[in-house]
């Protein structure tokens, strides 16, 4: 019976332990579901050959504490688009939600005549702060539980 409670005690105070990073896994799963996302919907607004800023500010609509759209570059026909996304994870312990914040580049060829090309890349990452939305004022990726 001794050796049961233990191994539940030790148990819990694993599952517990890793709590934090269970929730922050969770979140940045659903960080890089909302990138793909936005990725597939830029594929749909640029199907015309063309992408105005409008299109991409639909896309990307600020939302706390992620800020959104960041910056617009455009080269030719070719459009990079800068963003801050918010990923959403399950709360831990005392907390109902967990945030996490990420900068992402979205690299889009519009073509008219076929599937237009769109590349994510993930920039903000804890090991490179000096990503384009830590450039343009945005804070470094963050992970804060919601009160």
């Amino acid at each position: 019976m001794l050796v049961l409670l233990l191994v539940c005690v030790i148990g819990l105070w694993i599952w517990a332990a890793t709590a934090d990073d269970r929730a922050e896994g969770k979140a940045r799963a659903d960080m890089r579901s909302a990138a793909a996302a936005r990725q597939e919907e830029l594929v749909g607004a640029s199907a015309d050959g063309v992408l105005d800023d409008s299109e991409i500010a639909q896309v990307f609509p600020r939302g706390k504490p992620a800020q959104g759209l960041v910056r617009i570059e455009r080269h030719g026909p070719e459009v990079r688009v800068t963003a801050e996304l918010l990923g959403i994870g399950p709360g831990v312990f005392l907390t109902s939600e967990t945030f996490v914040t990420g900068c992402f580049t979205f690299d889009v060829t519009p073509d008219d005549h076929r599937r237009s090309a769109v590349t994510v890349t993930e920039l903000a990452v804890e090991n490179e702060p000096q990503s384009a939305c830590a450039a343009a004022g945005v804070p470094s990726p963050s992970i804060s539980p919601s009160p």
